[in-house]
């Protein structure tokens, strides 16, 4: 397994140095034709495949996007915090996830047994929702049959983002099924849970959780409700374990990937975002001091203006936080679900549909969950949710809204960056834009930016390669003002 992981590290410091848009015609074929890798391998390599995507690629762009970190100083503007954004941009977490991590998995689930089937194609779910979550309309259902016996499809069709959704839930359902009557084991070549299928079981139900609590604010409320509701009185979540790849920093061959990749050109470049800084100090969170290192000229957490770098005169480094070694390290996981984020998603559903749980007692053992994984204690989130943030189940709909909201956003901070985006751009919702309104929002317009104050990125630019090689299928005309079909 270790030299397989190793393999993967090369092939992914390989891609840091070439261009991205070489020989990625065939992007849409899935090229796992070997006679040599059977499924254990594919499974293996899938998953280690959209650890590179997530972690780095998808969470470095969406750190600046969600407004934790910001460009510091000794680099030049950064195009990215002040949304200059180009279609090529995007080109390899778009490969690594389908023409890497995806393609690999479609092996399993179409050659595999019973439980490598179903496992390759619950973290395959988790991919396309993604995908969907930062691209809208993807394809789907054409995606990955470039082979002749296949169909030969090379520019596949775009599916409808809703569609795709419901599709995603029926699978869930199909995997949840298969698992709890398999007879197949497996071990190390799971990366995530090491063959625990009743792990795997519960991480179905709440990436299920998660797509339709994506849906909860815009969608039809009384089937949502129902479906919901049937999650939660399942039981299946309340066995939930962090799905996570580890990485254990071996020099060499097991770094996390963002540090790789960070560390592969000029190091670590990031500074805290003052959005960040500014609202947990407001709150007087603790966990500031564990998601940030204090300036070493001042001893204390100091936040930059989002894109403000090439405006100061002579910046230091030694003037900002950086991201402390919980959100940046050689040795990090890659969280794919987090424990405080399900409870975060129990209790928003029993808030917003009456379900079986407590939404306070969801909401604070989140919060709980959070402190204590990133070094804080019991006693000091206790603290926290008595005097500083208290949640209230008797407030209105909206306030509570707003307080997981944030509190969600920044329990994803340097650990799940892509999650906290995402979330962020949901729980903004019209006449209540706790992000993005100009005078009490928490995001500041990059010093900058190519738009206009208040106006942030609600989605991605189809990618280069697709906008060449899928031309009849793909969105010229998107941009990043769009919005995927659950954004209000």
């Amino acid at each position: 397994m270790i030299k397989f992981l190793r393999i993967l590290l090369v092939i992914f410091s390989c891609t840091l140095i070439m261009s991205c848009g070489d020989q990625l015609a065939e992007l849409n074929e899935n090229p796992n034709a070997s006679t040599s890798a059977g499924t254990p391998e594919l499974l293996t390599s899938g998953m280690a495949y959209y650890g590179i995507a997530l972690d780095g690629y998808f969470n470095e762009s969406d750190a600046l996007y969600a407004q934790y970190w910001a460009g510091g100083p000794g680099v030049a503007l950064i195009d990215d915090e002040r949304y200059f954004i180009e279609p090529g941009d995007y080109n390899n977490e778009w490969a690594f996830s389908y023409r890497q991590a995806l393609s690999d998995l479609s092996d399993v689930i179409a050659n595999g047994n019973t439980t490598e089937s179903a496992i390759a194609d619950i973290y395959s779910v988790m991919i396309y929702q993604n995908l969907v979550d930062h691209y809208g309309d993807i394809p789907y259902s054409e995606a990955l049959k470039g082979r002749p016996e296949d169909g030969g499809i090379t520019t596949p069709k775009y599916d409808d983002a809703q569609t795709i959704y419901n599709d995603l839930v029926t699978r869930l359902d199909a995997d949840i099924e298969a698992l709890e009557n398999t007879t197949f084991t497996i071990g190390s070549e799971d990366l995530v849970y090491q063959g625990n299928l009743s792990n795997w079981i519960s991480f179905a139900a709440a990436l299920k959780l998660r797509l339709l609590m994506r849906q909860s604010i815009t969608g039809d409320a009384a089937t949502l409700g129902q479906q919901i509701n049937q999650v939660i009185n399942s039981g299946l979540l309340n066995g939930f374990q962090m799905a996570l790849l580890p990485f254990n920093g071996a020099e060499g061959q097991n770094y996390n990937p963002q540090y790789a990749r960070r560390e592969s050109g000029i190091g670590q470049f990031y500074v805290a975002s003052e959005s960040s800084t500014d609202i947990m100090q407001e709150l007087n969170d603790p966990r500031i001091n564990t998601l940030y290192d204090p300036a070493a000229n001042t001893g204390t957490i100091v936040g930059m203006k989002q894109g403000n770098v090439g405006d100061l005169v002579a910046p230091s480094a030694d003037d900002f936080s950086f991201p402390s070694a919980v959100a940046y390290g050689v040795d990090n996981d890659v969280i794919l679900m987090s424990t405080w984020e399900v409870l975060f998603l129990r209790a928003e559903a029993d808030m917003r549909f009456g379900t079986a749980d407590d939404e306070a007692v969801m909401f604070n053992s989140a919060v709980t969950e959070h402190f204590m994984y990133v070094g804080l204690s019991a006693e000091q989130a206790q603290d926290y949710l008595s005097n500083d943030v208290i949640y209230d189940a008797s407030a209105n709909q909206t306030l509570k809204s707003n307080i997981i909201g944030i509190q969600k956003w920044i329990s994803m901070n340097g650990l799940q960056e892509s999650e906290g985006w995402i979330e962020s751009r949901r729980f903004d919702m019209p006449g209540s834009n706790i992000f993005t309104n100009t005078s009490t929002g928490i995001f500041q317009t990059p010093t900058r930016s190519v738009f206009a104050e208040g106006i942030f990125p609600s989605i991605r630019l189809y990618p280069q390669t697709e906008l060449s090689f899928n031309a009849l299928n793909t969105d010229a005309s998107r941009t990043i003002l769009d919005k995927t079909f659950w954004d209000n």
